[in-house]
């Protein structure tokens, strides 16, 4: 274990080029390792539940790469990430923690402000909303306040000087949300404090000051790491500094630019560190969307110079080379500081190991990168990561993939709505919210789950459906059940409609108000009958029942009403808040990643896809509640915040030894524009570079993939015609037969002999051989004589010259 050390923060920096998890791991376990202990007494403060089997994946390799059979893992601690809805570790969530109140439940707090903004808009004279579009205002709601609780900022901050001063000066629709704002949010505090509880995010910055004060008064005699973490929240930011500050505490954090100048360190912006005491901690000039703002956001709140970052200098097993970094840090340098790039020579300009990949639609992308993927897992041990924050491109990719049996799962899930069960039940709710329309109807009685369990009983409801739905087509018929039940007798399927209509009879007829509950109940019933326990047996039937069961059991105790023709909507929504993940199971070596969980990942080669405007980055979600000048004003980082990680991701995904940047030029919904980071890589490639860097081997595959080969050309048959003077040979008649019966399996030579037969017969007719005479020459050859039993030809004819 480390010694003791110096007063003074001890903070490093792994650079992008080193990999993060194994440059990390080959670190730790020199440092850190003890006999008979191994690396039990360490423990790790990871940002998330995959970065903490990231570092597991790269403390195996490591051992295998060193030749040991074992090693005793150290402690993992997740943090937390906001982003993926996940809690804290029991290290610092422990069960003793009776002093720091409950948190509340996200969905009775998503319901019970639906119920707030419904009554504050009565009082304050405004419309109603709709059921769907008050509950996503709620949800909206939900999400602005625990922005502002990350960051510290309550209710009462909602009426500070500084924030009432910005809001004279923006427009009156702004006016109106951040009052009806700060009326539901204190509402929402009363009733928090009447039942005990707080946030989540309250209660995330509690336990933090809980655990730093704790580790401050008196340090673990163990040594602690805080590895990846990344989020500028001043309550962690505050634990961080207190690790850093141990006597066996380390910060490590990832792609910090320590090789960036002053001049452009300072271009960045105030990053959370105010001009004067009391001033604003954020400009308007803030380079937010810098990759490395959210870093020096964190070091200032911190309290840790840049200047006392150390490097750290261990490398990890996919590590490429140092002047990767240099790229890197030049490619995404401030707008002042990128004219640097005029003065710089080729060789600094070159991205050695940077291909880019341009495609002219969507799934000729997904195609080409699939087929990239399948020609390196011809090299053992070759790990590859696909990198997109488009979800639809990772499904495209999986699919194609799948032709070659590389099942590679999208690790960042799907929405719920998009699996089997969340799709049944959105169609269920269709037909509650619409009436029984007739393509709904079809796709619902056609669903993969209806009666998938028997495949028989499948067979015989399909064949009803199909008649049914045959004699569907054409006009539309009237609405209502009847013309469905006389199209059903037409087509001859009376019967099977009269099931059929029994299991869709609990959707006719809904209210025009009905209970939150009481809906989810009816339609869990529906879908029941419709699939039976196969509705739920999977990933995405555990998901959508555990989301049901939430959320009738809030909608229940709150009274929650909504409109019934909005139940497929608000059921939509509900979905798309859902990430369903795959379970392990796919290929070893290849992985595909949302942004999240990319961060700390590794691989020999990643293929950054989707590098478009709108994908990557993401366009900033537009605040509808609390303006840029009120955000501001608060102290709280803009929209653009976002943008910066997303860059930052980019960054670390550069860092491996082969990178691919590949974009489409026009997506399913037209032409894309280029990403602005891929634009930065082609403006500091320059024309000449860029060419050179361009993908050109697979592109050129992708023509020959799934397209048919045009047939050959015709061969010429053989026509030999030699000349005069070669044909001027003697000829036995006995020959023609001989050759013939030896070429019988030759049909060419066979042919050709055939085309010559006429000018041998004219030699033979002036020598005075006739075909009688040829004739009777062969029968007494091949032919047994006249009184002898019936025999077959021993050649090519049958009994008694007949053909065989």
């Amino acid at each position: 274990m480390a010694e003791p050390r110096r007063t003074g923060p001890l903070v490093y920096s792994i650079a992008a080029h080193r990999g993060f998890a194994d440059a990390l791991v080959a670190g730790l376990v020199p440092r850190y390792r003890e006999p008979g202990f191994g690396l039990a007494r360490l423990t790790l403060l990871v940002p998330s539940s995959r970065a903490a089997r990231t570092l597991s994946e790269a403390f195996i390799r490591h051992a295998g790469e060193m030749g040991e059979s074992g090693l005793l893992m150290p402690r993992m601690i997740a943090v937390g990430d906001l982003d993926l809805d996940e809690k804290l570790g029991t290290a610092l969530d422990p069960l003793g923690a009776a002093d720091i109140p409950p948190a509340c439940d996200p969905v009775r707090r998503w319901l019970a402000l639906d119920r707030l903004i419904a009554e504050e808009r009565v009082s304050e004279g405004m419309e109603p909303l709709p059921g769907r579009a008050r509950l996503n205002l709620a949800r909206e709601m939900a999400r602005a306040m625990d922005r502002l609780l990350v960051e510290e900022k309550g209710a009462a901050d909602l009426l500070s000087e500084p924030v009432l001063n910005s809001v004279s000066g923006v427009a009156s629709h702004w006016e109106r949300a951040i009052r009806l704002f700060a009326r539901v949010n204190v509402r929402w505090q009363s009733e928090l404090d009447a039942r005990g509880e707080v946030d989540a995010a309250t209660r995330r910055n509690l336990l933090f000051d809980r655990a730093a004060r704790r580790w401050r008064e008196a340090p673990p005699p163990f040594p602690i790491v805080a590895a990846g973490v990344t989020s500028a929240s001043p309550a962690l930011a505050r634990l961080l500094k207190v690790v850093a500050d141990m006597p066996h505490g380390a910060v490590v954090l990832p792609d910090l630019d320590l090789a960036m100048d002053d001049a452009a360190w300072d271009e960045l912006g105030r990053a959370g560190a105010a001009d004067e005491p009391g001033g604003a901690v954020f400009g308007a000039d803030d380079a937010l969307s810098h990759p490395q703002y959210h870093l020096k956001l964190l070091l200032n709140r911190m309290g840790v110079n840049r200047a006392e970052v150390q490097q750290w200098h261990r490398r990890g097993i996919a590590a490429a080379e140092p002047a990767r970094s240099r790229a890197i840090s030049s490619l995404f340098l401030p707008p002042r500081a990128s004219r640097s790039w005029a003065a710089l020579k080729p060789d600094q300009r070159r991205l050695a190991g940077v291909r880019l990949l341009t495609s002219a639609t969507i799934e000729i992308e997904a195609q080409a990168i699939a087929l990239m993927v399948r020609e390196r897992l011809e090299q053992p041990e070759q790990r590859i990561a696909i990198v997109t924050a488009d979800r639809g491109l990772a499904r495209r990719v999986v699919q194609h993939l799948a032709r070659w049996n590389i099942m590679a799962d999208d690790s960042a899930g799907q929405p719920l709505a998009l699996t089997p069960a969340g799709r049944l039940l959105g169609l269920l709710a269709e037909i509650a919210a619409h009436g029984a329309d007739p393509g709904n109807l079809v796709a619902a009685f056609g669903h993969p789950l209806v009666r998938g369990s028997d495949g028989e009983a499948r067979q015989a409801w399909l064949t009803g459906l199909r008649a049914f739905d045959r004699q569907l087509r054409g006009p539309s018929p009237a609405p209502g059940m009847e013309p469905l039940r006389k199209a059903a007798a037409k087509a001859g399927a009376a019967a099977w409609w009269a099931e059929a209509e029994g299991l869709i009879a609990p959707l006719a007829d809904w209210p025009e108000q009905i209970g939150l509950a009481d809906a989810l109940g009816n339609l869990a019933a529906v879908c029941e009958a419709f699939a039976g326990p196969s509705a739920w047996e999977r990933e995405d039937g555990r998901a959508l029942g555990t989301m049901i069961e939430e959320l009738r059991g809030h909608a229940e105790a709150l009274g929650t009403v909504i409109e019934s023709a909005d139940i497929a909507g608000i059921l939509r929504d509900a979905m798309d808040e859902v990430a369903v993940r795959p379970g392990y199971g796919g290929h070893p070596r290849v992985a595909i990643y949302g942004l999240l969980e990319a961060r700390m990942a590794r691989a020999d080669w990643v293929i950054c896809a989707g590098l478009n405007e709108g994908s990557w980055p993401q366009p900033p979600a537009a605040d509808p509640l609390l303006a840029p000048a009120i955000l501001r004003a608060l102290g709280v980082p803009g929209a653009e915040f976002r943008i910066g990680l997303s860059a930052h991701d980019l960054a670390g995904a550069m860092g491996a030894p082969q990178v691919v940047l590949s974009r489409a030029l026009r997506d399913a919904e037209g032409p894309t524009l280029p990403s602005r980071f891929r634009l930065r890589v082609e403006a500091l490639l320059g024309d000449d570079l860029a060419r050179e860097h361009c993908e050109n081997a697979i592109p050129a595959l992708l023509p020959h993939l799934d397209r048919e080969r045009g047939r050959a050309v015709a061969y010429p048959r053989p026509a030999p015609d030699p000349a005069p003077a070669l044909r001027n040979v003697p000829i036995k008649v006995t020959a023609l037969d001989r050759l013939l019966g030896r070429c019988s399996r030759s049909p060419l030579i066979r042919s050709a002999i055939r085309r010559c037969a006429g000018r041998w017969f004219m030699i033979f007719w002036k020598n005075g051989i006739t075909p009688a005479w040829l004739t009777r020459r062969w029968r007494l050859r091949h032919l047994p004589p006249r009184s002898s039993p019936p025999n077959r030809c021993t050649r090519c004819f049958g009994r008694y010259g007949s053909r065989a």
